[in-house]
């Protein structure tokens, strides 16, 4: 019997022995909760990521640097990295989020993007990149490599 069978029996027991009987089917009506969906597991949200990118550009040299990669080619225990600290830093919960500091000169500027059947993309610069982020920016940064200007 489960934990919410027990409480409603001790709840229906306790109205029977106070409340007139009329009363309480409305009340039995009114205390039943409904299922609530069970979580979806971290590892399976995790599973549908399919790609990453990040690309870093600016700074006082104007620097572009990138890197783009499919997760189902890295190895196993480096896509699982990747993959929970995309999903720690909540870049999965944004759409397309821009944040920038308005008038910021030197500064380089972030943007990430994944692909879990959807598309989330997000840019920000040194001055607002959130906390969130940093651990997935110190893991990507080494893996980057310069890109050629547009």
């Amino acid at each position: 019997m489960s934990c919410f069978q027990i409480k409603t029996k001790m709840i229906l027991g306790l109205m029977i022995a106070v409340l007139p009987l009329s009363t309480i089917s409305v009340e039995a009506k009114r205390t039943k909760k409904e299922k609530t969906p069970t979580k979806t597991c971290e590892n399976q949200k995790m599973d549908k990521i399919s790609s990453f990118s990040y690309h870093q550009s600016g700074g006082f040299a104007a620097i572009n640097r990138g890197y783009s990669v499919k997760l189902a080619e890295l190895s196993k225990e480096e896509a699982e990295k990747l993959a929970s600290l995309i999903q720690s830093s909540g870049l999965l919960k944004m759409k397309n989020e821009r944040k920038t500091t308005a008038g910021a000169a030197d500064m380089f500027f972030y943007e990430f993007s994944a692909s879990d059947g959807g598309e989330h993309k997000a840019t920000f610069d040194d001055g607002s990149l959130p906390e969130s982020f940093r651990p997935l920016l110190d893991f990507v940064r080494d893996k980057a490599k310069v890109e050629p200007r547009n």
